[in-house]
């Protein structure tokens, strides 16, 4: 097999056969004693005429054993495959060699075979490190012949030179997985981590390359030759292959057997999680090469990036099994590849810059970790995606307080930097070699970050920010995980104001200047409780100042309470989203589906929600709030307790509340003298429905422009139409109305000589027709209108209030 690739584990403590090359062994499954060759290992990376006394040296510096284990892994037997010829000329190396080399096997055999008992020290040995049980069990079975099975599970270089475990300590500055302040140091094949760093260790090696030790026993006496014994074996074990892969790195390719080369401890990846193309910043934690008969079958990746939970920011991991694929692949096609191979043609976001993008995208992450108000636009991150546009509430403690589980699990204890740990004969002037290489650790700082106690995260940590967040989401009432790119500060149009269409427009100012001056209020409270937790302010102070209560109880009716009544669609909801928008705060909107009807949770769900709007300094609305202020009545107790419920949760709320209701003769009369202000909002005048339609064509003209126009005669029938003003359409049919006829002129697409899409009057027949046989079926049915209905039923009286003449010849 030629030595392209890394298919097969080398066997190198048999033969030097090459890479990929089993050892020739019988049919009995394994080498037999006698048949086991000399290792050949080189003494430097570029010699190649190899003397007998080079060969020598090396059996001196690195022994070779077999190591066997059953199939549930219990340590059967370890057997040396050479001794020693001779000494190595320095004691200490003789004594210490630079490292081991195991070949790990499994056989059906639970405890070891006559060829295990030849060597009765090691049996000894090994028997103690065994349980008492397969101690007697090795004695009664000593005469069992080997099963014809025998597989091989993978080999390691167990490193014990102190010189070249102080190199790694001070080259290495991140190697999960590795105990490297151990005296023995594991590397399993193909030595990843040897390779990885081996430029760091060949800059160490010359330091020590005419080394001025004062210690007669200094160990870097033998810096220089036992770092060059260990990473000629591995120059030797799989350099060929190394290069010829890294040989197709410059194309962009990469082959399965290989794949390890790219996988380096540390390094910046990109990892599709969800293995849809959507690559996202990881660090390259560990990785696990799943080995069978000399095989690679697998990798097991652990990746990590920078998350939250409701106290901190720091590493959380992932983890991913690589399966097999045939030849080259594409490395940017990887589910796991180094930030490096990237796409560099693609565009981030709105950014070319991979890197600036994911930065500012984590700079978002950072602040979305305290309590905010944001405008989002965008999809949430689980399946399936939703597509989410609106005001969003990011707020981790509430999140965590309400739904009972945290964001994310971070990991624990991190940060696992390895002390310099020098060899006790160490000498003076090695110890500042030591000292002036050592790298710190790659990651110092990554845990256990508190948002609240920094101003920022550096460069990198902002580019392994999550991608994902918790927010409550203002329109659907719940929390999801949003996208962090989606997210941007809150805008508010406070001009939306001017588009509300009321019968009495001094009473939109009188709303508008009450929610001022109790924001205003509420503002300053805020200030002076945040000053007084900053011990910044005297204590009677921040009491005596807080805004004043005509109410003796104190902590009771601080809120201010609008009740909006009137028929329906005639700007009762869009009042509070209006007055919202114009004070500039959210608007958290809740329904008797978000509360319920069970007298025993009303009141908690009531207060949770309460809690929600203080905290986010959010207006309040309840739409159709009639449910929960009904008539209290004898005979039902169950009502009554709802009412009562109701009635505690308000009186006791601080913050501005809207109740909503097209049913006012149907409320108890307790509510009447808990609400500050009750506005009616009598039915539409023909005047108010034309201010109506013409906010609607103004503000698709000012979106649309350039695209669709509205056409004059539309305007014309809008304004003189006798079969619309019969109609007496409300605020919300008018909007639909309007709407159908723009999806209809789309559909039409029928376009002037400028090209834009024209609105004609004939799109609003068509729902003014339709609308016309409902209403006549609607009052054919009752034999009533619906304001008459709505009295009979004493849901409330909108007849003693003027209509224009048009709208009562309509009903006549």
């Amino acid at each position: 097999m030629a030595a392209t690739s890394c298919p097969i584990e080398p066997d190198t403590a048999f033969r030097d056969s090459g890479i990929g090359m089993l050892p020739t062994e019988n049919t009995s499954g394994h080498v037999p004693k006698d048949s086991v060759d000399e290792p050949k290992v080189t003494n430097g990376c570029t010699e190649t005429n190899r003397s007998k006394d080079a060969e020598t040296q090396q059996s001196a510096e690195i022994i070779y054993e077999i190591r066997y284990q059953s199939l549930s892994g219990e340590h059967l037997h370890s057997r040396p495959l050479q001794k020693r010829a001779h000494e190595f000329e320095q004691p200490v190396s003789v004594q210490s060699p630079v490292m081991k080399v195991v070949d790990v096997r499994s056989t059906w055999l639970e405890i070891g075979a006559p060829e295990f008992s030849g060597n009765k020290t090691a049996d000894t040995k090994d028997a103690s490190q065994q349980s008492a049980a397969a101690q007697d069990k090795l004695k009664s079975e000593a005469n069992i012949k080997l099963p014809p099975f025998e597989s091989r599970l993978g080999s390691y270089i167990e490193i014990t030179s102190p010189a070249v475990l102080e190199a790694l300590r001070c080259v290495i500055d991140y190697a999960p997985g590795y105990e490297l302040g151990a005296r023995n140091v594991r590397i399993n094949w193909p030595y990843s981590l040897l390779v990885h760093y081996d430029d760091a260790l060949a800059k160490y090696q010359e330091k020590f390359a005419t080394p001025d030790c004062t210690g007669v026993a200094c160990p870097g006496k033998y810096a220089n030759n036992h770092i060059s014994v260990v990473r000629n074996f591995v120059n030797d074990a799989v350099g060929t292959a190394i290069e010829d892969e890294r040989r197709r790195h410059e194309r962009g390719m990469a082959t399965f057997d290989m794949l390890w080369l790219l996988l380096r401890p540390g390094a910046d990846m990109l990892f599709d999680e969800n293995i849809i193309g959507e690559y996202q910043p990881y660090v390259m934690g560990s990785m696990r090469c799943v080995v069978c008969d000399g095989t690679i079958r697998s990798y097991v990746v652990t990746l990590w990036n920078m998350r939250a939970n409701s106290l901190y920011i720091g590493p959380s991991y992932d983890t991913l099994t690589i399966e097999p694929f045939a030849g080259e692949k594409k490395i940017s096609s990887l589910p796991v590849y180094p930030f490096e191979f990237r796409t560099k043609n693609r565009v981030w976001g709105e950014k070319e810059d991979a890197r600036q993008y994911f930065e500012e995208r984590g700079k978002v992450f950072f602040q979305l970790r305290r309590q905010g108000c944001w405008d989002f636009r965008g999809y949430t991150t689980t399946f399936p995606r939703r597509p989410i546009e609106g005001l969003v509430i990011s707020d981790p403690d509430r999140y965590v307080a309400q739904e009972g589980v945290d964001e994310a699990t971070l990991a624990l204890n991190f940060e696992t930097d390895h002390e310099l740990l020098f060899d006790r004969q160490c000498c003076e002037n090695c110890r500042t070699i030591i000292s002036s290489q050592r790298k710190p650790y790659k990651f110092s700082g990554y845990s256990n970050i508190n948002p609240l106690n920094v101003s920022g995260l550096s460069d990198h940590q902002y580019f392994l920010c999550n991608r994902s967040t918790h927010a409550y989401v203002l329109k659907q009432r719940n929390w999801s995980d949003l996208d962090v790119s989606g997210f941007r500060p809150a805008h508010y149009d406070k001009s939306i104001l001017d588009t509300l269409v009321m019968a009495e427009p001094h009473v939109k100012q009188l709303i508008r200047s009450l929610t001022h001056k109790y924001l205003v209020g509420l503002q300053a409270e805020a200030e002076r409780e945040a000053k007084f937790n900053e011990k910044a302010a005297d204590t009677n102070e921040s009491v005596s100042k807080k805004t004043w209560s005509p109410d003796f109880v104190k902590g009771k009716g601080e809120g201010l309470i609008f009740l909006l009544h009137g028929k329906p669609g005639v700007g009762k909801t869009y009042t509070a989203e209006c007055i919202a928008a114009n004070a500039g705060r959210p608007l958290l909107t809740i329904t008797c589906a978000d509360i319920g009807t069970d007298p025993q949770e009303i009141e908690e769900k009531l207060m949770v929600f309460f809690k929600h709007a203080k905290a986010w300094n959010a207006i309040l609305l309840i739409d159709e709030a009639d449910i929960f202020m009904e008539h209290r009545r004898v005979q039902d107790l169950e009502r009554n307790s709802l009412v009562a419920g109701f009635l505690r949760a308000m009186e006791y709320y601080q913050g501005i509340l809207f109740l909503t209701t097209n049913r006012v003769g149907m409320f108890d009369e307790a509510f009447i003298s808990r609400i500050n202000l009750t506005i009616y909002y009598p039915p539409f005048t023909d005047k108010a429905r034309l201010e109506v339609w013409e906010s609607f064509f103004n503000k698709l003209e000012r979106e649309r422009e350039g695209e669709i126009r509205v056409h004059n005669n539309t305007r014309d029938y809008v304004e003189e139409s006798e079969d619309l003003k019969r109609l007496q359409w409300n605020g919300r049919e008018i909007r639909n109305a309007f709407q159908i006829a723009v999806s209809l002129a789309e559909t039409e697409a029928e376009k002037d000589s400028r090209g834009r899409i024209v609105i004609k009057k004939e799109h609003i027949q068509e729902t003014v027709n339709m609308s016309k046989s409902f209403k006549k079926y609607l009052k054919d049915l009752y034999h009533k209108d619906e304001d008459a209905i709505a009295a009979l039923r004493g849901n409330r009286n909108d007849s003693s209030h003027n209509v224009t003449k048009s709208n009562e010849k309509g009903y006549r």
